[in-house]
């Protein structure tokens, strides 16, 4: 899911977008994303995933159309989602915005 948002966004897997963290971040607006995963069903067969993602949009200079694109693509798939307000990070000088929702995955067995 998060793969299909951020792709959608414009964002490029292991170079403007990554999971956990950038070891080197790269020099322009990139995210990074924590996917935390709760697993349940019944009868001894788990087949229902809950996720709860945090993306976090790291901008040099205030992107509004980054923002913008990733909030097209959570309201294309249907998602609520929570924003929060832009920050700056001083130690590391970027500006940094938070989309935190949580989704079902079903599997059948």
């Amino acid at each position: 899911m998060v793969d299909k948002i951020l792709t959608g966004a414009g964002f490029v897997l292991n170079k403007t977008y990554k999971e956990t963290r950038f070891l080197k971040p790269p020099q322009t607006t990139y995210a990074v994303y924590n996917d935390s995963v709760a697993v349940r069903g019944g009868d001894y067969v788990n087949c229902i995933k809950e996720h709860d993602v945090t993306i976090e949009l790291y901008e040099h200079t205030p992107d509004k159309d980054a923002e913008i694109k990733i909030e097209e693509q959570l309201d294309l798939l249907g998602l609520e989602y929570e924003k929060q307000e832009r920050y700056f990070i001083q130690e590391e000088q970027l500006y940094q915005v938070i989309y935190d929702f949580s989704y079902i995955e079903k599997g059948g067995h």
